[in-house]
């Protein structure tokens, strides 16, 4: 397995990369006011994430001032997810990225196993470049895509997806034709992992599981919190590809239906999804794509 070694330069000898604790929490609210003009997440997660016994919340010092974060959080037992990395502005270019990611991954490797995985925006090409030095591979790209509902029409054809029926849900999700389209992955709300059992019970327990048309389709849902509009956002999707369109088109029904004003999925950017998604109606929400990066060691994937 490739190490990590925190870093190779001895200009970094003054950041110190360390567990956080509830006294950094002013010092990352200030640092989160500079990012992406101050409507960043972290504030609202934050409290959480030093609560999360399973996974590793750090934070850099520069001295005495915290300079950066990063998280890395558990999905499963060799499921991992990477999040949350951020460097104040006044510190970008001078490799503070990378030395948090390779303090991360030195805890991953201590802590977990199997596959970890990142998202982060195509526009990021530093972060790109982070995850190419530490052997990171590009493995799916996804962007969103909306369609404004409209209340009235025939009864969408969704019907909630009982837990006895789990593993036959399954069945169906893994030999879907949109599997590989989708990179043989889901959406678990901004993380994205393979598909398994224990992710399909936390939706159909969470009641946001649904059989579509009997059983010739899966959708599994979730609530975009962000969007000024209320949107009902595709997590997990299921069906043959000849019927994506009539798919997406009794969503955005069952999403009005549910009383939300938008259907949205951050969608796999494959031609033949894309031109499902155009013939449903549905356009483009972002002037970015998000890339996913993996870095697993050298082993056959196993249904879990």
């Amino acid at each position: 397995m490739k190490s990590f070694p925190l870093t190779d330069s001895a200009a970094l000898a003054e950041l110190v990369c360390r567990s956080a604790l509830p006294m950094d929490t002013p010092a990352i609210l200030e640092l989160t006011r500079h990012i992406w003009n101050g409507h960043d997440y972290i504030p609202v997660v934050w409290q959480d994430w030093l609560a999360d016994a399973e996974g590793f919340l750090a934070v850099a010092e520069y001295g005495r001032r915290i300079v950066g974060m990063g998280k890395l959080t558990r999905l499963e037992e060799d499921e991992w997810w990477l999040e949350g990395l951020r460097v104040h502005p006044d510190f970008e270019g001078r490799g503070f990225a990378t030395h948090i990611h390779r303090y991360l991954m030195q805890h991953w490797q201590a802590l977990g196993k199997g596959v970890i995985r990142l998202a982060t925006a195509s526009k990021r090409i530093a972060v790109h470049r982070i995850c190419a030095k530490l052997g990171f591979q590009k493995v799916a790209e996804f962007s969103a895509y909306e369609k404004r509902t409209e209340t009235g029409g025939e009864t969408a054809h969704f019907t909630p997806i009982q837990p006895e029926e789990v593993e036959i849900a399954l069945d169906l999700a893994l030999a879907s034709d949109l599997l590989p389209l989708c990179f043989h992955l889901i959406d678990l709300g901004w993380q994205w992992a393979r598909p398994r059992l224990s992710y399909l019970q936390r939706r159909i327990a969470a009641g946001q599981a649904y059989w579509w048309r009997g059983r010739s389709g899966l959708l599994c849902v979730d609530e975009n919190k962000e969007d000024e509009l209320k949107s009902q956002l595709i997590c997990w999707v299921a069906c043959a590809l000849q019927d994506l369109t009539e798919f997406l088109v009794d969503f955005a029904q069952f999403a009005a239906q549910s009383g939300y004003q938008k259907a949205a999925w951050i969608a796999p950017l494959q031609p033949p999804v894309q031109r499902a998604l155009g013939h449903a109606g549905y356009g483009a929400a972002w002037d970015f794509s998000l890339y996913i990066f993996e870095y697993r060691p050298a082993a056959p994937y196993r249904r879990p």
